[in-house]
């Protein structure tokens, strides 16, 4: 993971552990759109996160496509 999306990553973790789940999600979201589908194990965090980020907002369907997509990028590896 470059210094980058991990940064990104962390920030999402902090926004989610203060309820800001939105700025949670959008911190999750460019930490993916950084990471290569080689980085399965970070782009598979970054979805998990993001998928609870979405329950916690009600957004079930989002929810469930982040998980699906977690999901198969940690079968891939």
């Amino acid at each position: 993971m470059t210094a980058t999306s991990d940064n990104l990553r962390e920030k999402g973790n902090q926004a989610f552990k203060q309820g800001k789940f939105q700025e949670a999600i959008d911190r999750y979201t460019e930490a993916i759109n950084l990471l290569t589908d080689l980085q399965v194990t970070e782009l598979t965090k970054c979805y998990s996160n993001r998928s609870q980020c979405y329950i916690n907002l009600n957004q079930y369907e989002e929810a469930i496509e982040d998980a699906t997509r977690g999901k198969e990028n940690k079968s891939i590896n």
